[in-house]
């Protein structure tokens, strides 16, 4: 029987290249419908092609249609700075590309590639610049190892002789685009000691499970995954809590040593991801599928009253003696979100404005142990 070609996502290759074994085991899982999110961004995205190409504004789609999401006025602005960032790095280097299939390898085993948002590039400056847009609001580094799959996936496919690799996140809800850059010969020291590497593992006969943190965060495969489950019974095998005294509790954390304590915190993330997901699961199982779960059912979520429609509400609320002072909330937008509606040459008012306070203490991994 022929093998199955593994298909190797550039935009999962930070959670395969830390833990090879979820790449297959990703496969055995159902693909996972689409959240809004992700449904928005995919209409972002594809607004900025079509107006980039037509040259059109993207402002003139507020309220319209396009791809099934009704298209806001924040959903547009986001589409026009990715436009504002293409036309950039078509005026720096006069070739630009978007939404670009790229492939860096296809054998009979598996296949690495995916379409870059981006791909710009000038022949007489042997210099490239691959561009991503986030529409999410979680932090993206310029330097991710899909863009420098992009990067590598494009000199293949393009044929390109580069010098100098430019990699751009364009993310509207942090503000500036973010630039990292490194050298032709970098990028290749990348993929060899690092890419490679990870690939000949993904691919074996018994690729390595390494859970982490940052590696299961995003894994569709946490409920199946058997090294999830190894943390899980870890944890599971220690007295159970349910049935206990407070008193009694108390007496065991008492009891635990630094180093027991840090190894229960180290595996108490993932643990806490294992079991989130497999609520997930359950809950989509019994919704979608009818599964039956002993000791469990479906229950509405807790009532909340709304008002059916706000100025009818508010014209008997005033009518009874209300004012709208009294039935309408005003507060101050927070230092951040004016940050947003200031110019870049003003902002630094805010720091006059503004002084960071920690609501309290926290529990955090000591950085320095790791470096």
């Amino acid at each position: 029987m022929a093998t199955k070609q593994l298909r190797l996502r550039p935009s999962a290759a930070s959670r395969w290249i830390a833990c090879p074994a979820s790449a297959k085991l990703c496969e055995q899982v159902p693909k996972r419908p689409s959240g809004e999110a992700a449904n928005i961004g995919t209409a972002i995205h594809a607004l900025a092609e079509t107006c980039f190409q037509l040259g059109s504004d993207p402002l003139q789609f507020v309220g319209q249609t396009v791809e099934g999401i009704t298209m806001t006025e924040d959903n547009c602005l986001y589409a026009l700075e990715h436009m504002k960032a293409i036309w950039a790095i078509q005026d720096q280097l006069g070739m630009v590309k978007v939404e670009v299939p790229v492939t860096l390898f296809s054998t009979a085993l598996f296949k690495l590639g995916g379409t870059a948002d981006v791909v710009g590039y000038s022949i007489s400056q042997k210099k490239l610049v691959i561009a991503d847009l986030k529409t999410g609001k979680g932090w993206v580094d310029a330097d991710t190892e899909q863009l420098k799959i992009y990067a590598l996936a494009a000199i293949a496919t393009l044929r390109l002789v580069i010098d100098e690799v430019e990699l751009q996140i364009i993310q509207p809800f942090h503000g500036e685009k973010r630039i990292h850059t490194m050298t032709a010969d970098e990028l290749g020291e990348w993929e060899e000691n690092i890419l490679m590497p990870a690939i000949d593992d993904v691919v074996s006969d018994a690729p390595p499970f390494k859970p982490s943190e940052s590696a299961c965060q995003w894994c569709d495969a946490k409920t199946i995954c058997p090294a999830q489950q190894k943390q899980f019974d870890i944890v599971a095998a220690q007295p159970d809590i349910s049935v206990m005294k407070k008193e009694e509790i108390k007496e065991i954390m008492l009891a635990l040593t630094p180093e027991q304590i840090s190894a229960i915190l180290d595996k108490a993330p993932l643990v806490e991801k294992f079991i989130a997901a497999v609520q997930e699961h359950a809950l989509q199982a019994m919704e979608k599928d009818g599964m039956v779960v002993p000791g469990w059912q479906l229950a509405p979520k807790r009532a909340s009253r709304k008002w059916i429609d706000g100025n009818a509400a508010r014209e008997q609320l005033t009518s009874i003696g209300l004012s709208d002072s009294d039935i309408f909330e005003t507060t101050l937008i927070t230092p951040a979100a004016a940050e947003k509606l200031l110019p870049k040459e003003q902002r630094v008012i805010l720091d006059e404005l503004t002084v960071k306070v920690s609501s309290g203490l926290t529990l955090a991994r000591d950085r320095s142990l790791s470096q």
